[in-house]
Order: C-alpha cells, then sequence, then structure tokens
C-alpha cells in the first residue's frame, strides 16, 4: 500500500470514528448532531455539500473494501546477479538458498543446515543454524563452514557475502546400534 493509500485510509477511519461518535452522543441524548443533520437537509447548499461528503465517504469506503477483497501476489525477493545494458539477470532467494544448503553439506560434519538469508545492499547476509556431529571439533568446522558457503555463494553466483553468521543449534546423536 502506497503512502497516499495509508494516509487516505488514516483520514477515512478518523471520519468514520467522528461518525461514530456523533452516533453514540445521539443515543446518549445529546441533540446537537441531530439539528446539525436536520439543518443541512432543510437548506440545499448545506444539503449539496452533506450529499457531497457522504458520496467521498462511500467511494473511500468502496476503494478500500475492493482493495482489500483483491488478492495480493507474494513478493518473491530477488538478488541481481548482473546488471548489463540488456537487463538485469536476478536469482531468487530459494535458489540462493539451495546453494547455501548444498555448499554446507560438503562440509564434513554438518549434519543439518537451516538457511536464514537476507538480501543487503552491500551483499548476502547468511545465517546458519546448523546440526553437527559430536566428534568433530566445532571452531574448526564452523570456521571451514563459513569459508566454504562464502567461496560457493562468490563463485557460483557472483555476490558479495559481507557476513556468514553460524550458530550451532544442536549435536547430532545417533540411535543405538544393533550388532548381531
Amino acid at each position: 500500500m502506497s503512502l497516499l493509500d495509508r494516509a487516505i485510509l488514516a483520514l477515512f477511519a478518523l471520519l468514520v470514528a467522528l461518525l461514530s461518535l456523533a452516533f453514540l452522543a445521539v443515543i446518549a441524548g445529546w441533540t446537537v448532531p441531530l439539528d446539525l443533520f436536520e439543518l443541512s437537509l432543510v437548506r440545499s447548499d448545506y444539503r449539496l455539500l452533506a450529499g457531497a461528503g457522504a458520496a467521498v465517504l462511500l467511494l473511500l469506503a468502496l476503494r478500500f473494501l475492493l482493495a482489500g477483497m483483491r488478492p495480493t501476489a507474494a513478493r518473491e525477493e530477488q538478488a541481481i546477479i548482473k546488471a548489463a545494458d540488456l537487463g538485469a539477470a536476478t536469482i531468487s532467494l530459494a535458489a540462493l538458498e539451495n546453494l547455501v544448503v548444498r555448499a554446507a553439506r560438503q562440509v564434513k560434519g554438518v549434519r543439518e543446515v537451516k538457511p536464514h538469508l537476507k538480501i543487503l545492499p552491500e551483499g548476502l547476509a547468511v545465517k546458519l543454524n546448523i546440526t553437527v556431529s559430536p566428534d568433530r571439533n566445532i571452531p574448526e568446522l564452523t570456521t571451514a563452514l563459513q569459508r566454504q558457503v562464502y567461496d560457493y555463494i562468490v563463485s557460483t553466483a557472483g555476490l558479495e557475502v559481507p557476513e556468514v553468521q553460524v550458530r550451532v543449534t544442536g549435536i547430532y546423536q545417533e540411535g543405538p546400534r544393533r550388532v548381531e
């Protein structure tokens, strides 16, 4: 929704709130709003002004009703790989997540990977939640993982990667082995 639409919606909500307050005041016994309404119906110039105001409120209500019922297409976030004279080449966030998972799985000791990517003006920020094997040196593994993901994204997608954050969320536990 654009800034203008938000401002008009806020104005519309304020007007509806004021009309609701006036209606509640009439129900409570305050007659001034009724007197003003009767005055607007008696004189033709006031009637024209009241009619124009009601028409504007009706049009705004219909516009926001239709805008609210219209399905919005989900916007897929994309990163620009290359901008050229003929146009831009982009890659979707889902495709980048697949590349990150593929790179992470190449590091020995990484069992599960859950990537969280964010496209920044300076490049792609990568945050990984991982589960590791219990027999690995975690500082060495995370360093190797950061390097692998960085190199893989730079070489395959051509994007800058200003940060690769790794969070070890679990140690993989194998079930008991059966010996027969």
